[in-house]
């Protein structure tokens, strides 16, 4: 499978293990050309491993991409802002001169949602939705629009998760948002169609990643020990519950978005792939 010639843009890209990073990645080593994308953060928001690895968010994801062979635009934007994501979009394809791919990867920082919806705060449950939601679907937009105008097809492919299919106690703004994620997978797919452009969606299970979380922070807090050892701890779990013995990787999650924005994968749309071990089957 090639990507030879396809330019990528690719959100949430800054993590030093996350979905997006490897994504990007993935891509490069396919041949595609690559925009990434993330906010920059505060120190109080990064995870600890990223602290000490003096980690730069896109920057140092760009250049692993440039190691590769391949060209890389970072694009720093806060997707909770409409004008910057159709900037973000703008500046891709004015660089490159096309888009044939989209990756809506970024998300909120979870941790803060982890209570009942009684106790919900309504700037909590409107900031997910406005990262999880509505970036998501204002990138597919402006991107669908560069795509059609373009006149060579597409991809945009959607990070869901489980939680888009089955929700759980204290997860009412996350598993709302994702669920909305996949309904708008569906719809677009079928407004994109008659252009050759395809939507489909990834809903990940359990990631082995060390993206920020204020609750395992806390959580790791109350127990007198380290976020990593509280982090260790929630992986050894989850991967005994999961009946393939682990949780993903990013890579795992990665190696699926790269089939859908490859050319093996032109009469899949619509669709809603698990990447989760077997803990879930729907």
């Amino acid at each position: 499978m090639s990507l030879e010639g396809k330019v990528a843009l690719i959100t949430g890209a800054g993590g030093m293990r996350g979905v997006g990073r490897a994504t990007a990645l993935k891509l490069a080593s396919l041949g595609a050309d690559v925009a990434i994308t993330d906010v920059r953060r505060p120190v109080d928001d990064l995870p600890p491993g990223e602290v000490r690895a003096e980690w730069q968010s896109i920057d140092s994801v760009a250049e692993e991409v440039q190691n590769l062979g391949r060209r890389v635009v970072p694009i720093y934007a806060d997707l909770s802002k409409p004008d910057e994501i159709e900037g973000l979009v703008a500046e891709t394809v004015n660089h490159y001169g096309r888009l044939d791919i989209m990756v809506n990867n970024a998300r909120a920082i979870i941790g803060r949602d982890k209570v009942p919806v009684t106790e919900l705060e309504e700037e909590v449950w409107q900031h997910f939705l406005a990262i999880n939601t509505t970036a998501v679907f204002l990138c597919t937009k402006h991107a669908g629009r560069e795509m059609v105008r373009l006149g060579n097809g597409g991809r945009v492919v959607n990070i869901a998760s489980n939680a888009g299919k089955q929700a759980s106690a204290d997860g009412a703004a996350y598993s709302a948002s994702k669920f909305a994620v996949i309904g708008l997978t569906q719809a677009s797919a079928m407004d994109l169609a008659p252009h050759g452009i395809t939507v489909n969606a990834v809903c990940p299970g359990p990631i082995n990643t060390d993206r920020m979380s204020y609750w395992e922070r806390a959580q790791a807090q109350e127990r007198g020990m380290t976020q990593e050892e509280f982090r260790a701890q929630i992986v050894s779990a989850s991967s005994e519950r999961t009946p393939l013995g682990r949780i993903a990787e990013p890579e795992d999650v990665a190696n699926l978005v790269a089939f859908l924005a490859g050319p093996d994968s032109e009469l899949i749309t619509g669709q809603s792939y698990n990447v989760n071990g077997g803990i879930l089957f729907h």
